[in-house]
């Protein structure tokens, strides 16, 4: 028998507190939309070697603090809690670099495509043409045998 085990919600403190790289996979854990705004929002700042408060993030939107941080908060604390739509994922999305559907569903990645998609396609585009060519049909072997 298999059993699956749920993945628990990483709290506030775990997000601030990870270490966020490209390469980092918390991001894969977060549930909510307000968590990937969070892990977003200190990703970016580390990237670019800003200041990680939610302060400074809502200065470069030109945003109040506590509107900014209304999206950023866990609904239900008993404090004020925005929920994120389409718009403000799209301009969150843009500011932290990252992809506004992810930000906002969370479905695909946060860099648009998966691990093994970037990773495939930095490794053709080193190889000759030839070999290109020769490493896509391997890849359609493969996908369609194990897709049949």
């Amino acid at each position: 028998m298999v059993r699956f085990q749920r993945k628990r919600v990483l709290t506030p403190r775990e997000i601030t507190n990870c270490k966020i790289t490209a390469m980092d996979s918390a991001w894969s854990e977060l549930k909510n939309p307000w968590e990937r705004l969070r892990w977003a929002r200190l990703y970016w700042q580390r990237q670019s070697g800003s200041a990680t408060t939610a302060r400074a993030a809502a200065e470069s939107l030109g945003m109040n603090e506590n509107t900014y941080s209304a999206y950023e908060r866990e609904p239900g604390d008993g404090k004020k809690n925005i929920p994120l739509d389409h718009t403000r994922a799209a301009q969150f999305g843009r500011k932290f670099k990252v992809n506004w559907v992810w930000l906002l569903s969370g479905e695909e990645t946060p860099f648009g495509r998966s691990a093994a998609q970037t990773r495939a396609i930095e490794l053709l585009a080193t190889a000759p043409e030839a070999i290109q060519e020769e490493a896509v049909e391997i890849m359609e072997t493969i996908i369609r045998r194990r897709a049949g």
